[in-house]
């Protein structure tokens, strides 16, 4: 350890070896458990550990009006002189007061005087109120609105061609905010660094983890002719594992429906009120919204609305065919004979019941 961050008091000290202390130099910070600096600040009376990673300093009226710092930190208690302030140790942004904590799915956000703010090593701050944002559905990004695009003449043309108006957090990316350039129809992004670099960023369904692939750069028209061709491709491939999302979800979804279908061994027509519904083992499966229930053959029976209007359900209670055929006849072979008018019988297999 150099002399110049010797320790000469612990204020305060964690489980996990980290340790709240006063150097020789007067200077009070944190150390790890070899003595190295995580922390330092100079001119602070106190130091110690707070709750959900942060760090409570003390300070006295004088270190407060010459610190700019301490007198702009963002706090809930505008106007009032204090002298116990907080530090993000994710992110070593001082407070003026504690932030209240915020979770949109596993993303973590702090919320004081006004301002939401991120717990990223390099700290981002945006004027606005909690209630308004939150993560994509599968929870691979966050989006902010974006208020300020940076005075960077290299990145004006980037900025005019996408029309940027947010920056976002990713998934398991705890360094900083992106560029939100551009959202896809699987949830998936593409977003920008503060260098200009491209980068598609989607969720892999097989294994649920965060995949990039960095696209390069537009800083002439050659490269924005090919990140164009490039951008076009990665549409349509936002498209095509969308598609096969929704397919391997709806497969999944019917494998659950048969299985508990499956498990419905006796299945019966009640009727309360007037109306009937459909109950299996002492359980309501269906509720009475039927003038009439048949007793079911095998998986289906047939349900009239009102008077002369058929059609069939699952035993589940799914709508397989609108009523509105004058009788329906379930056959123990499978066979659905639906009377659509004058005698006019149209018939159907119950694997390829339609309405």
């Amino acid at each position: 350890m150099d002399n110049e961050n010797r320790y000469i008091e612990v204020f305060d000290a964690r489980e996990d070896g980290l340790k709240c202390v006063h150097f020789e130099s007067g200077n009070v910070g944190v150390v790890d458990e070899h003595g190295e600096v995580i922390y330092q600040i100079d001119k602070c009376r106190h130091i110690e550990f707070a709750e959900h990673d942060f760090l409570k300093l003390k300070f006295g009226v004088a270190e407060i009006l010459a610190n700019p710092t301490l007198k702009n930190a963002p706090s809930d208690d505008e106007g009032y002189l204090r002298s116990v302030f907080y530090v993000d140790m994710k992110s070593g942004q001082m407070y003026g007061s504690m932030p209240q904590i915020l979770h949109r799915k596993e993303f973590e956000l702090l919320y004081v005087g006004g301002f939401l703010c991120t717990r990223t090593r390099k700290c981002y701050m945006v004027e606005r109120k909690p209630d308004l944002i939150a993560a994509s559905p599968n929870g691979l990004y966050l989006p902010l609105t974006c208020f300020d695009i940076p005075d960077d003449e290299s990145l004006n043309d980037v900025f005019r061609w996408y029309g940027v108006f947010e920056v976002c957090l990713l998934k398991n990316d705890d360094s900083k905010v992106y560029w939100l350039l551009r959202k896809y129809k699987d949830d998936s992004v593409l977003v920008m660094d503060e260098n200009g670099l491209h980068t598609y960023v989607w969720m892999d369904g097989r294994t649920g983890k965060v995949t990039r692939r960095e696209l390069g750069y537009m800083r002439n028209e050659a490269e924005r002719a090919v990140m164009t061709l490039t951008l076009n491709d990665i549409k349509r491939e936002s498209v095509d594992r969308y598609i096969e999302k929704e397919a391997a979800a709806k497969r999944e979804e019917e494998r659950t429906r048969e299985k508990e279908m499956k498990a419905m061994t006796i299945v019966e027509p009640i009727r309360i009120g007037g109306k009937w519904g459909l109950r299996s083992n002492g359980r309501m499966v269906v509720p009475p919204m039927y003038r009439n229930i048949l007793t079911p053959v095998g998986k289906y029976c047939a349900v009239e609305s009102c008077p002369g209007f058929w059609g069939v359900i699952a035993i589940d209670g799914k709508v397989e065919i609108e009523p509105r055929y004058e009788r329906v006849e379930i056959r123990p072979d499978g066979t659905v004979e639906l009377t659509v008018g004058k005698g006019k019988i149209k018939r159907l297999k119950i694997k390829k019941l339609k309405n």
